[in-house]
């Protein structure tokens, strides 16, 4: 019938809004981490209950669990702080240092969380978890602010390709 809008990935009239979200300790992570190390040494214990007396490789698995929840306790690489910024046109992030611009790659959404891989213009990436509850009033705008870009670049590189076969 009439006019119809384009998509927001296409019309510069509609964008997602400038926002900016800080960052949190990542509780569904850390409790997702300790559950998987829990079953990790239930099965090593179900393992050296069940070995033969003198066979050493259920206490290499108990080692080896030990070894990855101390190595999680002090690398675990989502303890960022600081905030993740979208101006409209594109992500910014603000650790202690100076901001970065770089490129958001969602990488999973539980809807109260969102785990992000955030690639600086040099190449360097870091994991970044927002949580609905840092910033609830503004957890809306920083979704639609990552579906936007997500479907801006796609449409960008259609239309790359398209222009260039």
């Amino acid at each position: 019938m009439g006019s119809e809008l384009p998509d927001s990935a296409s019309n510069p009239l509609v964008q997602a809004p400038a926002v900016r979200y800080p960052l949190s300790a990542p509780i569904f992570l850390y409790r997702a981490l300790v559950l998987m190390l829990c079953l990790a040494l239930c099965m090593d214990l179900a393992w050296l209950a069940m070995a033969t007396p003198g066979d050493w490789r259920p206490w290499v698995g108990l080692l080896v669990t030990a070894g990855a929840a101390g190595y999680a306790r002090w690398h675990f690489p989502l303890t960022q702080s600081g905030q993740l910024g979208w101006d409209g046109v594109a992500w910014w992030w603000e650790g202690s240092g100076d901001p970065q611009r770089g490129v958001v790659h969602l990488r999973m959404d539980i809807q109260s969380g969102l785990l992000v891989r955030f690639v600086v213009e040099t190449g360097v990436s870091r994991w970044l978890w927002l949580a609905q509850s840092s910033e609830p009033g503004q957890w809306l705008a920083v979704r639609r602010a990552m579906v936007a870009d997500a479907q801006r670049r796609a449409v960008t590189a259609a239309s790359t390709q398209a222009a260039h076969p």
